[in-house]
């Protein structure tokens, strides 16, 4: 999808029939944002530089993405780290984040809602959206393609954005860096003739075979008879351009944003006493937790608003330290908070709103216990609860061990909710017997420096940056580099 079409066949100029039934809004129509720098903008670094984002394919790392700074220098994808550090000397090269791209493509996902309540992430690296049936609302597709546009530049992200009547001819004109609308399926066709066939991403097999009778775009195939296209290259191929052209229905599923509760109650006059709306309050919880168990989620925190008249809305904000939807304890808080919080105006109406949603983990219980475990650690959370939304937030502490061998700096207090686990840094099973040289440009770095400086006080000091890397066998190596003396790299030991 990296290679655009102009580079494959110069005469794709996007022209007249593709253009003139862009005006048209049909009954169903895609677009398709490409994000082809993805990997590199979900790892938030300066793309105007030259970077490149690596991967390790069968045991042997290689360039996955890489930046137009660096593609000018010569760099190109599924390069080796050493080739292409020797064709860009300042070449910055980082791993490929897959947890990074996914939650990129999420927040994006979330963008595309902002315009059409129908949005797929089943294709990699774009985001599919039906739209026909809000061009209206934006004033067309150009309009609407802009302000997508906008807003994903805004994140962060640069997309190539194609509209065509089907969604698989929208995916293969984005993936080829076409921005361009169909807008009509009579069109397609005519529009994607001049594709050359080697974006169905067919296997090497049958591309093979197809260039050899001579068939190098989709045009020369769509010349061909039906029958024998898949007595000689099997249905698939037939099934792809039925897809194309709408005539095979695409499967796809609809993302859905987290979920989230908002909820409110107009009041029939200005109360100013807490026994006369709390009722209200009671009802809008008591569908809170309806909502979190259907789900089989807790919320984490609750937001009430109480809105008065003609003046900004008095807010009053409940976090829970292991989550809740119980609404009995979430009234009871609220009903403390009230109680501490003199009302600024009369109130003429309330608002829950909840969107720190996770899901529900039930606490075991005891097997032997007379008690419950569980029954007893929910009335202490509850009780810690109470204080911390009393106290504030960060009221309650926990003494915590702090990563500092300073006595006066070896602890420190942790806000009671948050629970800090200090795991020892990764090891290698086998550690060889004197450290071995090793060259820069035989190995990937997998891992940030862990410094380690000891042994000074026995004439044995050691000033070093240890690393976790990858050599081209795809072994991981446990390395360092020294930070005095020669400063180079040496082989410490072996992961297993």
């Amino acid at each position: 999808m990296a290679a655009t079409a102009l580079a494959l066949n110069p005469q794709l100029a996007p022209g007249p029939a593709a253009s003139a039934g862009a005006s048209k809004s049909p009954a169903k129509l895609w677009l398709c944002a490409y994000f082809p720098a993805l990997a590199l903008e979900a790892l938030k670094i300066d793309t105007a530089q030259a970077v490149a984002a690596l991967e390790t394919s069968k045991g042997r790392p290689g360039l996955y993405a890489v930046s137009a700074a660096a593609r000018q220098a010569g760099v190109e994808t599924g390069m080796s780290q050493s080739a292409a550090q020797a064709l860009c000397p300042a070449l910055s090269l980082l791993p490929r984040d897959r947890q990074a791209e996914k939650a990129a493509l999420q927040q994006l996902a979330g963008i595309g809602l902002n315009f059409s309540p129908w949005v797929s992430l089943d294709r990699p690296d774009c985001l599919l959206i039906e739209i026909g049936s809000c061009l209206k609302l934006f004033g067309g597709s150009d309009r609407l393609e802009q302000y997508l546009r906008d807003a994903c530049l805004a994140a962060g992200y640069s997309p190539v954005i194609a509209i065509a009547p089907t969604a698989p001819a929208a995916e293969l004109l984005a993936g080829l860096g076409l921005d361009m609308q169909i807008g009509a399926r009579a069109e397609l066709r005519s529009a994607l003739g001049p594709l050359p066939i080697a974006a169905l991403a067919l296997d090497g097999k049958t591309l093979g075979r197809l260039g050899n009778a001579g068939v190098r775009y989709l045009v020369d195939l769509w010349r061909l008879p039906r029958d024998g296209l898949a007595r000689r290259y099997g249905s698939d191929l037939l099934k792809r351009l039925d897809g194309l052209l709408g005539l095979q229905p695409t499967a796809l599923s609809a993302f859905h944003n987290p979920p989230a509760f908002a909820a409110s109650r107009e009041l029939p006059t200005e109360l100013t006493r807490l026994e006369h709306f709390f009722p209200a309050i009671a009802q809008l919880a008591a569908a809170w937790a309806e909502f979190l168990k259907q789900r089989d989620a807790v919320a984490l925190a609750v937001t009430l608003d109480l809105h008065h008249y003609r003046r900004p809305p008095t807010r009053l904000k409940l976090s829970f330290r292991h989550g809740n939807r119980d609404a009995d304890h979430c009234l009871a808080l609220l009903r403390e908070k009230l109680e501490r919080n003199p009302l600024p105006a009369p109130v003429i109406g309330v608002e829950l709103l909840s969107d720190e949603i996770a899901p529900y983990q039930p606490a075991a219980c005891s097997l032997f216990a007379d008690e419950p475990a569980a029954e007893t650690d929910s009335e202490w959370q509850a009780t810690l609860d109470q204080l911390q939304n009393r106290l504030g937030h960060h009221a309650l502490q926990r003494f915590a061990v702090a990563a500092d061998h300073r006595p006066e700096r070896a602890h420190q207090g942790n806000a009671a909710e948050t629970e800090t686990r200090t795991a020892a840094p990764p090891r290698p099973l086998w550690l060889l017997p004197a450290p071995e040289p090793l060259s820069g440009d035989s190995f990937t770095l997998l891992s940030p420096a862990e410094r380690i400086e000891s042994g000074w006080w026995d004439n044995q000091a050691v000033r070093r940056d240890y690393f976790i890397g990858q050599d081209r066998l795809g072994r991981k190596l446990w390395l360092f580099r020294e930070l005095s003396g020669d400063r180079g790299w040496y082989l410490h030991g072996l992961f297993g």
